[in-house]
């Protein structure tokens, strides 16, 4: 630090150099928005798997509704209705409740 040059024990009274130099900041500079902050991660966090699970759908010829959640739709949908997000129709015909 330069002040301590000038003032080497950094209390000097009335010097404002020897103020300011005590000063830090903490390592999550936005802690008044940090369950926003959280929230923004995990996000992120989720798309790592996420985007490389929505590429290989859509290059499958499939159409997912988003990335978010990808991942786990590859893992669990049986049929590409359950891909896509819309009704099943095979599976209610079978069960009687559609024609």
């Amino acid at each position: 630090m330069k002040h301590a040059e000038t003032h080497p024990s950094l209390d000097v009274e009335g010097c404002f150099g020897c103020r300011v130099a005590g000063i830090s900041f903490g390592a999550n500079s936005t802690t008044t928005r940090g369950a926003q902050v959280a929230a923004t991660n995990r996000t992120a966090k989720n798309w790592d798997k996420d985007m490389p699970a929505y590429k290989r759908l859509r290059q499958n010829g499939l159409q997912p509704r988003g990335i978010d959640g990808a991942a786990a739709l590859e893992a669990r949908a049986e049929t590409v209705a359950q891909v896509e997000g819309r009704p099943d129709v095979e599976r209610l015909v079978a069960r009687g409740v559609a024609e």
